[in-house]
Formats: structure tokens, C-alpha cells, sequence
């Protein structure tokens, strides 16, 4: 029988993803836009990084939380022979990815299609990399999520998580809170229209993980190699981990 704190937690769960999808599909039209304005283009280069940590034999990626699919089009400029899958599970997000994409040369080698982070559909073993990009923390179940992460990706493969955190800079803090819980609702709410999404972020960031606790959650996940890159004074970082073998003695 379901304890009552069970029941609580997954009415809560089910709640913030019922408000995740919400604002995201009301701010989808100035997404983009409000991402190169309120990182100073930062979000352009932290992708970039990104899809340069992927191996060389990377030839098919997913991409979850894919968005807009900014995420996808860099990995594809940096692995041309690669294929990505993007998953999201906000519709109208998909939509303007699409058309995004529907112009590049490219365009065939992104497939995008409603997926939800806890439950892939995908086989085991079908990816060389999985990665997520500003996503992790819209996810109640992050160890959940992680875990399927692995899951679909093959032995050797990598698993890529790319998020904004509260900076540990100390002098750079006072700014940093003055940004977050300032700026970003003020700029947000008055391009977007919806003063509560922009609410929403900066609460979600510092409500994150602290790095050393994500990098925890990769090992718990079976991940090895565990690394955390800090970008632009620590306010982003790139977790990254390699999927374990089955047999160690592969290696």
C-alpha cells in the first residue's frame, strides 16, 4: 500500500510537470530569443562545449529536453555524420523545431518526437550519447532520469548534462542573486508576456543541485569517469560520465 508521503510526492511531481509544460508552451515564440538575451549569448557557447566533449565515433545521439532544438543543430555542425533524436514532451515546442530546422541542409538526420525523460522510448544500448541541455531540473525524478540516460546508451557511450547553477563565486554571488531574482523575471515577463514563467527560473536554478551532488547522482547512475566542467565563472556546468561495461575486464 502507497504511504500518504508517497502519494504527496507524486501528486507534487505531477503538478510540476503539469506547470513545466505550461510555461514552456506559452513562451515558446520568444524562447530562443529570451535564451541569447538573458546569458548574453553565454547559452550559444555552453552548447558548443558540449557537443565538443561527444568522441569521435559518435554516430547516434539523443538529445532529451531537446526544445527548440538549438541542442541538435550543434551537435550536427560538429558531427555531420551523426544522427540526433530529439525528444520533448512539450508539443508546441516540437512544432517550432521543426520549422527551425526544416531549412538546413541537415534537416534529415534530426528526428523529433514526444518523449518524456523518466520513461525513453527507446531500446537498450541504441545511442552513443545522450545528453540534456537546461533540462535536468524541470524533471522531479533526476535520478530516474539519469538512469534512463544509461539505460539507452551503449557500453563506452557517453551521458551529457548541460545546466545553470547557483554560481559558488563568492564575489560574483551579489550579482548573481541580483540577476536571477531581478532581471530575469523583469526582462522575461515583459518580452515572453508571462511575468510567472520568468518567475519560474530563477527559482529552479537555485533550487538545483549543487554540482558535487550531480556528480554523485552520475555515479549512483553507473556512470563512470566522472567529470564536472564549470563554465563562464561557475553560473553552468557540463557534467559528463561514461557508461559502464558490463564486464570490467572489456575495458
Amino acid at each position: 500500500m502507497r504511504t500518504a508521503s508517497e502519494t504527496d510526492s507524486k501528486c507534487s511531481a505531477r503538478q510540476q510537470i503539469h506547470r513545466v509544460k505550461t510555461i514552456f508552451n506559452d513562451v515558446t515564440h520568444r524562447y530562443d530569443l529570451l535564451n541569447r538575451i538573458m546569458s548574453a549569448r553565454q547559452d550559444v557557447h555552453w552548447r558548443r562545449r558540449l557537443a565538443k566533449l561527444l568522441t569521435d565515433d559518435t554516430r547516434v545521439v539523443l538529445d532529451i529536453a531537446t526544445g527548440t532544438g538549438d541542442l541538435a543543430i550543434e551537435i550536427l555542425k560538429h558531427k555531420p555524420h551523426s544522427k540526433v533524436y530529439g525528444i520533448d514532451f512539450v508539443p508546441r515546442m516540437l512544432e517550432y523545431a521543426r520549422v527551425k530546422t526544416a531549412g538546413l541542409s541537415r534537416n534529415e538526420k534530426i528526428n523529433f518526437c514526444i518523449g518524456d525523460g523518466t520513461f525513453l522510448p527507446f531500446a537498450d544500448d541504441s545511442f552513443d550519447a545522450a545528453v540534456i541541455a537546461f533540462g535536468l531540473r524541470n524533471i522531479p525524478d533526476r535520478s530516474g532520469a539519469l538512469k534512463e540516460m544509461v539505460r539507452v546508451v551503449r557500453p563506452g557511450g557517453k551521458v551529457l548534462v548541460l545546466e545553470m547553477t547557483f554560481s559558488g563565486n563568492l564575489g560574483l554571488r551579489p550579482f548573481f542573486d541580483w540577476y536571477l531574482n531581478r532581471m530575469i523575471p523583469f526582462v522575461g515577463g515583459l518580452i515572453s508576456g508571462n511575468p510567472g514563467a520568468y518567475r519560474y527560473l530563477p527559482d529552479s536554478i537555485q533550487d538545483f543541485l549543487h554540482p558535487d551532488e550531480l556528480s554523485d547522482l552520475f555515479r549512483q547512475a553507473g556512470l563512470n569517469d566522472v567529470k564536472a566542467h564549470p563554465l563562464t565563472f561557475g553560473i553552468a556546468y557540463i557534467h559528463e560520465g561514461v557508461v559502464t561495461y558490463p564486464n570490467p575486464e572489456i575495458i
